[in-house]
């Protein structure tokens, strides 16, 4: 999911990559240190700058836009909305055109994909600090020789179990991974219990677990030379992961227990859960004794590494190599990333902002929700950020699946990865 959505719910409140060369990144007139068009004057912005939004995002970026028109009366915005399953295919094909937006969103675990093809310029200086934003967003936005987007709002995920549950077995939220495999065992074991926790299957990208857990183990699954997969830290994330499957806490297969009805009342995920189960409580579907206050949130759990890291995801804006607005473009997007307006954005989409300063609202630091989010972005990681990694994923769900199900071990897994991670390289 890259959208994060915080709702007020009651008390609680909330592919292949097309390599090109050059593609637009060489010096031109007006061009900064970086080779890209330094960004228009204050209120000097002209033109049409077109913009390729996702999921959603086109309406209120026209909201927020008006003050900037405003300010800029010679500029004008188009904003089309793309699926988010179509934003590579529509970049690839605008990029073999050489026609396409002014500015791209993408998603943060798409970026990297869209840096290797050529299709955005490298950020000029002046645009934005990148000591403003979260580390790991911008290292989402980078590429092998520096920034090519900003970061535009930003999400993380952390553990929910269910509270009361938990309070019966005399339990509270987990602060290690032993209590979390504690907690796993405890609700298993409960009368009536039927597992301990739910996890992303082998089939459903565990990706997105994985990588947490090696960074929490200590490890990094690249030096930024080359893989680092066949690590101490990746079979230490692997037999953690596994293990739950092994042991019968988590299914391996499809299975009708779910959080709501205490079949699986452990699992990682981000705040628009409180959404779901809102929904689900308001239209009767969920069970009559599941209530907002069944909930339980934390920060996720600290690992053997020291720390409790989990993945960043979010959304960046980059200027189309092929752009033949780009001054004006690099303009608006340097306001969308300044603090007031990533408020602004917080309170017309309710996506958590990139700008770290951004955070201090209050809407944000008085949500007890939003505080956990806050408290969990203080440790996070960005995928690694190569065009090649959507294959490594690919692997991980492969070998992880065959180690759940006991057919390998985590240290064959890990080999093999990084055997073919190696013969992949890194995609750029």
């Amino acid at each position: 999911m890259r959208s994060l959505r915080v709702t007020t719910v009651t008390a609680i409140t909330l592919g292949a990559a097309l390599v090109l060369s050059g593609c637009g990144r060489g010096a031109e007139d007006g061009a900064g240190e970086n080779g890209s068009v330094a960004p228009a004057a204050e209120g000097k912005a002209d033109g049409v700058i077109e913009v390729w939004t996702a999921g959603g995002h086109a309406d209120n970026l026209e909201i927020l836009a008006e003050p900037w028109l405003k300010a800029n009366p010679d500029a004008t915005l188009k904003v089309t909305d793309v699926p988010w399953d179509q934003v590579i295919t529509k970049v690839q094909t605008a990029t073999a055109a050489g026609t396409g937006p002014d500015i791209i969103m993408t998603g943060s675990d798409q970026t990297a994909t869209v840096i290797g093809m050529g299709a955005v310029d490298q950020v000029p200086d002046g645009v934005y600090d990148v000591d403003d934003f979260y580390p790991a967003a911008v290292d989402s936005a980078t590429g092998e020789d520096g920034v090519y987007a900003m970061p535009w709002y930003v999400e993380t995920r952390f553990l929910f179990y269910r509270k009361d549950i938990a309070a019966e077995l005399g339990l509270s939220a987990p602060k290690t991974w032993e209590d979390v495999e504690t907690m796993a065992a405890a609700f298993k074991a409960r009368p009536g219990g039927t597992y301990g926790i739910s996890l992303p299957r082998p089939v459903e990208q565990p990706a997105q677990v994985i990588v947490p857990f090696d960074a929490q183990a200590g490890g990094s699954l690249t030096d930024g030379e080359k893989w680092t997969i066949d690590t101490p830290e990746l079979v230490t994330a692997l037999d953690f992961y596994a293990g739950f499957f092994q042991r019968g806490e988590a299914p391996l297969e499809k299975t009708d227990a779910t959080f709501e009805n205490g079949g699986t009342p452990m699992f990682i995920s981000g705040p628009w859960m409180l959404d779901v189960f809102s929904e689900a409580i308001e239209a009767g579907t969920a069970p009559a004794d599941f209530t907002l206050d069944s909930v339980g949130y934390s920060v996720f759990p600290t690992g053997p590494g020291g720390n409790n890291d989990q993945y960043i995801g979010g959304g960046n804006l980059g200027v189309f190599s092929a752009s033949d607005n780009k001054a004006s473009a690099w303009s608006f997007l340097s306001w969308v990333g300044e603090q007031e307006q990533q408020e602004q954005w917080f309170g017309l989409q309710n996506e958590l902002p990139a700008n770290i300063a951004a955070g201090d609202l209050p809407a944000i630091q008085d949500n007890p929700v939003t505080q956990t989010l806050m408290e969990q972005m203080k440790d996070t990681v960005a995928m690694p950020n190569h065009p090649a990694w959507s294959q490594i994923a690919d692997l991980l769900g492969k070998y992880s699946e065959q180690v759940a199900s006991g057919q390998i071990t985590s240290e064959e897994a890990a080999k093999e990865i990084q055997s073919q991670a190696d013969s992949i390289g890194f995609g750029w």
